[in-house]
């Protein structure tokens, strides 16, 4: 029974270890995913006026990111849209990877607990992006949809949970 409790507690942490991987990937995952017209009207496009001060050029922006969102927002006062962008966004677009990170840390140092925190912090954030992103009209809109970004967060947050809950009892049955 030790043999097989110690594989089995290697096994929950490594899956642990795993989900909160997914949970810092889904940063760099696109968050929206153009439609087919929108990817169409890009294909179509010589360049996109805003491809100099972003760096991104027109099939960059088929698929968007987070990380590319926070790009956007940091450049939001060069782009017009106003220093709030960048001041409110930036903080609120990141934080999820930063969370990720934290959870990837703390199921690395095999600490369920703390992987449970803020692996629930980082859900409960991706759920706030989603909803302003769908009150401002950025997703779902006429250019974009819901990229796979929004599912991994959700999915790999359950899925650390569920681990770190698993490593919890592994330890109490051992004991």
């Amino acid at each position: 029974m030790g043999e097989n409790s110690g594989q089995m507690r290697t096994f929950a942490g490594a899956a642990t270890i795993v989900a909160a991987l997914l949970l810092v990937a889904a940063f760099f995952l696109p968050y929206a995913a153009g439609t087919q017209e929108f990817r169409e009207g890009l294909g179509s496009m010589s360049a996109n006026p805003y491809s100099e001060t972003l760096g991104m050029s027109n099939e960059d922006l088929a698929d968007i990111s987070l990380f590319e969102y926070a790009r956007i927002y940091s450049a939001s006062d060069e782009l017009g849209m106003g220093d709030a962008f960048a001041t409110l966004y930036v903080p609120l677009t990141v934080a999820p990877a930063v969370l990720g990170v934290l959870t990837l840390l703390f199921a690395a140092l095999r600490k369920p607990i703390p992987s449970v925190v803020f692996s629930v912090l980082t859900v409960a954030l991706s759920f706030l992006l989603n909803w302003d992103f769908e009150d401002r009209g950025v997703i779902p809109s006429s250019s974009y949809d819901w990229g796979i970004a929004r599912w991994v967060y959700l999915a790999a947050g359950v899925a650390v949970i569920a681990c770190a809950i698993w490593q919890i009892v592994l330890r109490k049955q051992s004991r």
